[in-house]
């Protein structure tokens, strides 16, 4: 279970970190073509974007560097929590399409992940 874990922290702070970096680097041209990125400021997407970055972090460094445990549950309850609230935004415009291209799909499905991230180390296998 341990590894399993590790594994999909892993990948889902990757993913969190790519999802910031894009949301950096191409707000403008992305704005035009998903409507729901345009529902937010620029400036509130940067903060989304840096509060993936801190919770990606938060998945991964803490175990690494053996220190305060308890920040890896967190982050990813956090980041479920911050997820399932993008999520809302994409159905909002997108509706309940689970399809590739509706950006509510990956983000459920890593707010779900984050979901297991929080579980399993809060009640199945802490650090």
């Amino acid at each position: 279970m341990n590894i399993l874990l590790w594994v999909i922290q892993v990948v889902v702070a990757m993913f969190c970190v790519a999802g910031a970096a894009w949301r950096f680097t191409n707000y403008e041209e992305a704005s035009k073509q998903i409507a729901s990125l345009g529902a937010l400021s620029y400036g509130a997407w940067n903060a989304i974007g840096a509060f993936e970055v801190v919770c990606a972090l938060g998945l991964v460094l803490p175990g690494l560097l053996k220190l305060k445990s308890f920040l890896t549950p967190a982050a990813a309850a956090c980041l479920c929590v911050e997820l399932l609230l993008v999520s809302a935004l994409h159905i909002r415009f997108f509706g309940l399409q689970m399809q590739p291209s509706n950006p509510a799909t990956w983000t459920l499905v890593l707010a779900g992940l984050s979901a297991f991230i929080a579980y399993g180390r809060f009640a199945l296998r802490p650090l």
